[in-house]
């Protein structure tokens, strides 16, 4: 599975105060040890509150391609900042940005399809509409075409199209987990796009959430979820999705989960 590194993020405490004070080091290693722990990609998000998101979201992207060649995905809801960040990794000769996210809101449409159709950005699509989270798998997937629809009309492979179910807390309705995954067997089942997903909502609001959401993986993944939006860090998390790569054909001769292994990071 593609794993996406969602650490860097002006939502939490930790970064913001990073990003507000340019510790330029905190950033840094919180970078490497995603990269270190198995990221695939690094979402980059500057969404300080009270900040300039577009001076702190080049700020982020300059310090952490110091460090790293890997590909970013760029996380904003403003749109010049999404503008300014897809542009800023482009000009520095950086790997095409992912962006995190396009949907079916006709606002998030306007802002994002013009750089997809510029750059061809692979993109994570979230089935989501001007009316909200659709309750049903069917209506999730409505969308989900709408978005592949548009997406390819500009010209982005379908493979490029991560399309996002979405996750509602299980707390709150005990159906939502099911109606994931019935829109996930529907992507699969009827689009050549990809599948991936922040999955920890699921366990919101319930003790011991991360043997919810390291269940809830598993339980994707058997219906083919193509990646995942995760903190790598999370050890527990990556011997399960270790475990789940061996399991789907997907490690030769389970190299991957053997070297994690003798790593200490099964245990």
């Amino acid at each position: 599975m593609l794993l996406m590194g969602e650490s860097i993020n002006g939502t939490r405490k930790q970064v913001a105060e990073a990003i507000q004070a340019r510790d330029a080091e905190f950033i840094k290693t919180l970078a490497k040890d995603q990269i270190d722990a198995g990221a695939g990609l690094l979402d980059v998000n500057g969404g300080v509150a009270g900040g300039d998101e577009v001076a702190d979201l080049l700020w982020l992207i300059d310090i952490v391609m110091g460090v790293t060649d890997i590909q970013l995905m760029v996380d904003s809801a403003n749109p010049k900042a999404l503008d300014a960040g897809v542009q800023a990794i482009i000009d520095k000769g950086g790997k095409v940005p992912f962006i995190n996210s396009i949907s079916g809101e006709q606002p998030r449409i306007d802002a994002v399809l013009p750089l997809i159709e510029k750059h061809k950005c692979p993109v994570v699509g979230l089935c989501l509409s001007d009316e909200g989270i659709p309750p049903t798998a069917e209506d999730r997937f409505a969308v989900a075409k709408q978005i592949f629809d548009l997406c390819t009309g500009a010209g982005l492979p379908a493979e490029d199209l991560w399309i996002d179910p979405l996750v509602m807390a299980v707390s709150a309705d005990p159906c939502a987990p099911g109606v994931t995954m019935d829109t996930l067997k529907l992507v699969k089942d009827r689009l050549p796009s990809r599948t991936t997903g922040g999955l920890s909502n699921v366990s919101f609001g319930l003790p011991n959430r991360a043997l919810l959401n390291r269940t809830f993986v598993a339980m994707c993944a058997g219906l083919g979820l193509d990646g995942l939006i995760v903190d790598v860090r999370n050890k527990q998390m990556m011997a399960t999705i270790k475990s789940i790569e061996a399991l789907r054909g997907e490690d030769n001769f389970c190299g991957a989960y053997l070297k994690a292994h003798r790593a200490g990071i099964l245990e």
